[in-house]
C-alpha cells in the first residue's frame, strides 16, 4: 500500500496537534503542583507539635485540613478549565480528519482506542472527581473526630 499523499492541511494540523500536546503537559504540571501542594498540608496537619494553635487559638490541623481540601478542588478546577480547551482542540482535528482535510486520524483512533469501553467512569476528569469526593469525605470525617 503506497504511503498517503500529504493534504494542504497537514501542517496545520500538526501545529494544532502540538499546540494541544504542550497545553495538556502544562495542565497536568498545574494540576500535579496543586495536588501536591494539597496533599503536603493533608500530612503536615498531622504532626503532632502545637506551637501555632494556642498563639490564635485555634485547631491548627483542622485548618491545615481545611486548605488542603481548598487546594485540592483549586487545582482540579484549573484542570477542568485547561480540559476544555484541550477538548476544543481534538474536535477541532477530529474535525479536519472526518473532512477529508488531511491525511491524519491521531485523534479519531486515539478517542475509540481511549475511549472504547470505559468512556466517562475512567476519564481523567471523573477519575480526580471520585478522588476529590474521597478526600473531601475523609477530611470531613477528620474535622468531625477532632
Amino acid at each position: 500500500m503506497p504511503p498517503k499523499k500529504p493534504l494542504p492541511m497537514d501542517d496545520t494540523y500538526l501545529q494544532i496537534w502540538k499546540i494541544e500536546q504542550e497545553h495538556s503537559r502544562t495542565r497536568w504540571t498545574v494540576t500535579t503542583f496543586f495536588l501536591s501542594i494539597s496533599f503536603a498540608i493533608l500530612g503536615l496537619s498531622f504532626d503532632s507539635r502545637d506551637d501555632l494553635t494556642s498563639l490564635w487559638n485555634i485547631n491548627m490541623p483542622d485548618l491545615q485540613r481545611i486548605i488542603g481540601l481548598f487546594v485540592y478542588w483549586f487545582g482540579y478546577s484549573l484542570f477542568a478549565q485547561f480540559n476544555r480547551y484541550s477538548n476544543f482542540l481534538r474536535k477541532r482535528l477530529r474535525d479536519m480528519e472526518e473532512k477529508k482535510q488531511v491525511s491524519f486520524s491521531l485523534q479519531t483512533e486515539a478517542k475509540s482506542f481511549m475511549y472504547s469501553k470505559f468512556h466517562s467512569a475512567f476519564s481523567a476528569s471523573w477519575l480526580l472527581i471520585y478522588f476529590g469526593v474521597l478526600y473531601t469525605i475523609v477530611v470531613l470525617l477528620l474535622l468531625t473526630a477532632t
